[in-house]
Order: structure tokens, then sequence, then C-alpha cells
């Protein structure tokens, strides 16, 4: 069974004590429960494991679309990058990735908010 490092992804036989490319622990009691063996599920059923994530990609399209143009783009980048991480298995890296696009859709829905009220406020909307 290959165990995956949670702060890089990297793949390590198991039994390894830390990793070979950035040198993060292991040996974590919780990193046991985010390795599954690959043989034990099919891949493209991604309910069945309990690191079930939502990724936030529908929201962060409809962010860029109707909101914020940059926020929007930035969470469809970690949206992708936390579901490339959980078909890998690394499950610890695509729950960051995963709340990292809740962030950003958050603030970039902030933002469009604030911007819409200061341009109302403005006048910005008003003909001359």
């Amino acid at each position: 069974m290959m165990i995956y490092c949670p702060e890089c992804g990297t793949a390590h036989e198991e039994g390894a004590k830390t990793c070979k490319v950035c040198g993060a622990s292991l040996t974590q009691p919780a990193l046991a429960k985010l390795n599954w063996d690959k043989a034990e599920t099919d891949d493209r059923d991604y309910s069945k494991h309990p690191g079930w994530f939502k990724s936030y990609i529908v929201e962060s399209i409809l962010l860029t679309f109707c909101c914020c143009l940059p926020m929007g783009i930035l969470g469809i980048v970690f949206s992708l990058q936390a579901f490339s991480a959980y078909k890998h298995k690394n499950y610890a890296l695509a729950a960051r990735k995963s709340d990292t696009a809740r962030k950003v859709v958050v603030c970039g829905v902030i933002a469009g908010f604030v911007l819409f009220v200061l341009l109302y406020v403005t006048g910005a909307f008003l003909e001359d």
C-alpha cells in the first residue's frame, strides 16, 4: 500500500518515516485514515471515501460569470487542484485546496457586492 505526503502529495512505500521531497513527517496518526489501497474502491466512485469534499467548482464558475472575474478564475484553479489531489488519493491536500477555493469564492462575492454598492452610491449607474 502506498502512502502520500500530506504536504506535497509524493507517493511513498508503506513504512516511510519522512517525505523524500519535502521532509514532512509521514508517521502522523491522522495520515493512516487519509490513504486507501487503490484496489479497495473504483477510482471513479469518490463518494465511497469518507474524505469526500466539495470542490466549489460550480460556485467558482458562477462567480466568474456574474460577479468577479479574477476571483472566479482563481476559485476555478483551486477547485481543479482539489479535484486532482482527490483523484490521486491525496486527501489532505484536496481538503486544503477545497478550503482555499471556498475562501476565494466567499471573498469574490464580498468584493463584487462591495464594488456594486460603491458604484451605486457614486452614481456610476445613472445616465447623465
